[in-house]
């Protein structure tokens, strides 16, 4: 039996009146065990901000966890309750919990783009309609999908909208092939690609459920695999109409230059095809 919540005694005493948030990764083999901790958890009506059924990975090694929660607490005291409850130890075989400062897009701007999608939906009719892999894959990168993956992806048959989770990891200093080009690894990913990612995004149909920087280390690693294992930066969260919308990105405009950005940014990637249970 694991507890899924941290020892409250590893927030500092500054943040005992402020808001804890939380990612838990969770791997859970008996549907049971799921089915009681969610009712545990909303009998005793802890704000669940998501919770994703997790069905495969496309970048990393592995298909592991089988659920993700994103939890809030008012303050340190609330998170202490649930930490001495029995109902918080279940019977899983591994998890993984971050500590989280949202940092959510402004809805006016994303409304606003929401505005603007006959223009992707234009440029979606227009292109190609197969979706071209060779610059979208390779098994040897920590930032990108293998070609097998990828196909899983591109043919997954679920009408439900999918939910993309990613850890990022960056890079101290951006790596570009041209060396006069001296800037941060987040300078590179945040401000450059990140603006082209997300006006892609909301043109193909799709939005952002959650952002958030990670504080610190991981506040419980139990037996998690080596994909998600170790310090991250940043989670990201994007939501599309349908799994394969991830790999049609490069049909809108613009978004295929900034992939030099992504690339010389980002140092790590891990991501996961999820979809919505709560």
């Amino acid at each position: 039996m694991k507890n899924i919540f941290p020892d409250p005694s590893k927030f500092s005493d500054h943040e005992n009146t402020n808001k804890i948030v939380l990612l838990i990764f969770i791997k859970i083999i008996k549907p049971k065990v799921k089915e009681e901790l969610k009712s545990n958890l909303l009998t005793k009506k802890l704000n669940i901000i998501n919770w994703f059924d997790c069905h495969y990975t496309n970048i990393g090694k592995e298909d592991f966890w089988s659920d993700v929660l994103i939890v809030e607490f008012k303050d340190k005291f609330e998170l202490e309750k649930f930490y001495i409850n029995d109902s918080s130890r279940i019977d899983l075989q591994a998890v993984q919990v971050f500590n989280l400062l949202p940092k959510n897009l402004p809805r006016l701007f994303v409304n606003f783009l929401k505005l603007l999608r006959p223009i992707g939906y234009f440029f979606e009719l227009i292109r190609s309609s197969k979706t071209e892999l060779h610059n979208l894959t390779n098994s040897k990168s920590n930032i990108l999908p293998s070609r097998e993956q990828a196909e899983r992806l591109l043919n997954e048959k679920s009408k439900k909208k999918a939910y993309m989770i990613n850890l990022l990891e960056l890079k101290e200093m951006a790596q570009y092939k041209d060396k006069s080009i001296s800037i941060t690894g987040r300078e590179a990913y945040v401000g450059k690609y990140g603006p082209q990612a997300f006006k892609s995004v909301i043109l193909l149909g799709g939005d952002f459920a959650f952002n958030g920087r990670i504080i610190g280390d991981s506040l419980i690693e139990y037996n998690v695999p080596l994909d998600t294992k170790g310090k991250w930066q940043a989670v990201g969260i994007a939501e599309y109409t349908k799994a394969s919308k991830m790999l049609e990105l490069e049909k809108i405009p613009g978004y295929s230059k900034g992939l030099v950005h992504r690339e010389a940014g980002l140092k790590r990637n891990y991501n996961l095809y999820a979809t919505k249970n709560i």
